[in-house]
C-alpha cells in the first residue's frame, strides 16, 4: 500500500466512525410529553399515559371542532399534524414516529365531558404498555374508555425486568360476585432502587394520573379529578387483606415489632386553575383540603373473606363545603399504609371491589 493510500485510509476512518455515531444517535423515543387545548375548555390538566391522552372538558365545549397540540419527544413527528381540526365526539388516534423512523406509537385521544362517577366496580381492565401491566377503565357516555384510575405501574416498568403483569404492584384478582377486582401488592423493586432509598413499591390505585419523576418519585403521583355535587356522607368498599411477614423501611432494614396494614382514603379539596392535583407527599396537610374520609384502624383487618368498610367524610377544621363550587376528589388505596415512605412488608396484598361514595 502506498503512503498516499495509507493517508487516505486514515482520513476515511474518522469519517466512517463519525457516520456510525450519527446513526446510533438517532432518537428512538416516540412519546407525547405535553398536550394543549385552550385552557378555558379544561376542567383539569390533560391526563397523559403511555398510550392515551384524555382532555376533561366543560360540558359546553364543541367536540366536533377541536385541534389539540402536542409536545413530542425530541425530533419525533406526529400524524395527523398538530392543529388539524377533528371531530372528537368519539375517540381519535395519532401516530408518533421517532427520529429513526422505525419506532412508532399510537395514542388514543379522547375528550371527556362526563362528571366523575360515584361508584366503581373495577370490572374493566386491560393490558397496556406492550402488555406489561394492567390498567383499569370505565366506559364513558360516548362509548370511549375513561381512565379515572391510575397506579405506579408505569414507573415500576424501569425495574420490572421480565416480570409478568400479575407480579406488578397493581394487578387484577377475582371479584366478589364474579368479574374483576383491583389487587395491590407490596413488592421488592431492585438492588439499584434499594440503594437510592426506594427498596419496596406498595401497590396503589388512585383517582388521578401518574407521570414518572425520577428525581422525586412522590411527585410522580398526581391525585385528584374534578368533582361537583353534594358532600358525600361516607366511602363504602369491600376488601380482602393479608399482611406480609416483616415490615422493612426505606433502608431495607427490618422494623421490629411492626405489623403492616393497608390504607384507603378520600380527600375533597379546593380547585385551582393550574396544577389542579395533589402530590403523593401531601401527608393530609394540604391547605386546600375541605373534607377527608379515611378508613379507621378498627376496619383495617386481615381477612381471607370479603369485608365491608364504611367510613365517614369529616370537614377539615375551619372549612365549609359549598355544593355550587367546583372541587377536586381523590380516592387512594395502598397495600402498605406507609408505602409513600417506601416502608412496608413485601407480600402485603390488598384486594378491593366495588368502592362507592354514599350520600344522605
Amino acid at each position: 500500500m502506498t503512503k498516499k493510500s495509507v493517508a487516505l485510509l486514515y482520513l476515511l476512518i474518522p469519517l466512517t466512525f463519525y457516520a456510525c455515531i450519527k446513526d446510533e444517535e438517532l432518537d428512538t423515543d416516540a412519546d407525547i410529553i405535553e398536550a394543549y387545548i385552550p385552557p378555558e375548555y379544561l376542567k383539569t390538566d390533560p391526563i397523559i399515559t403511555n398510550t392515551s391522552v384524555e382532555f376533561r372538558v366543560k360540558s359546553n365545549v364543541d367536540l366536533t371542532k377541536q385541534a389539540p397540540f402536542f409536545t413530542l419527544s425530541p425530533y419525533a413527528t406526529i400524524s395527523p399534524e398538530n392543529g388539524v381540526i377533528r371531530d372528537f365526539t368519539t375517540a381519535q388516534t395519532v401516530v408518533v414516529t421517532a427520529q429513526d423512523s422505525k419506532w412508532k406509537k399510537t395514542y388514543t385521544i379522547t375528550f371527556n365531558v362526563d362528571e366523575l362517577s360515584t361508584r366503581y366496580s373495577f370490572n374493566n381492565a386491560e393490558l397496556t404498555d406492550k402488555d406489561r401491566y394492567y390498567r383499569f377503565y370505565t366506559i364513558g357516555s360516548t362509548g370511549d374508555k375513561v381512565y379515572d384510575w391510575a397506579s405506579g405501574n408505569s414507573g415500576y416498568v424501569t425495574v420490572a425486568g421480565s416480570k409478568s403483569p400479575d407480579e406488578y404492584p397493581t394487578a387484577v384478582a377475582e371479584g366478589r360476585t364474579g368479574g374483576l377486582a383491583a389487587k395491590m401488592q407490596t413488592v421488592y423493586t431492585s438492588s439499584f432502587a434499594a440503594a437510592t432509598g426506594n427498596p419496596i413499591a406498595a401497590g396503589n390505585l388512585f383517582l388521578g394520573s401518574f407521570k414518572t419523576n425520577l428525581l422525586n418519585t412522590l411527585k410522580s403521583t398526581k391525585f385528584g379529578l374534578p368533582y361537583s355535587g353534594a358532600l358525600p356522607k361516607s366511602v363504602r368498599s369491600y376488601y380482602k387483606y393479608k399482611a406480609g411477614p416483616e415490615v422493612r423501611n426505606q433502608d431495607f432494614e427490618v422494623v421490629p415489632d411492626k405489623k403492616d396494614s393497608f390504607d384507603i382514603y378520600a380527600i375533597i379539596f379546593e380547585s385551582r386553575a393550574k396544577d389542579n392535583f395533589m402530590y403523593g407527599d401531601h401527608d393530609f396537610k394540604d391547605p386546600r383540603n375541605v373534607a377527608i374520609a379515611r378508613i379507621p384502624a378498627s376496619q383495617r383487618l386481615e381477612t381471607d373473606t370479603w369485608k365491608e368498610a364504611n367510613f365517614p367524610f369529616e370537614l377539615v377544621a375551619g372549612k365549609t363545603f359549598d355544593p355550587d363550587k367546583e372541587y377536586v376528589l381523590t380516592i387512594v388505596m395502598s397495600s402498605s399504609i406507609d408505602g409513600a415512605k417506601f416502608t412496608g412488608a413485601i407480600g402485603s396484598t390488598l384486594i378491593v371491589d366495588d368502592i362507592e361514595l354514599i350520600y344522605n
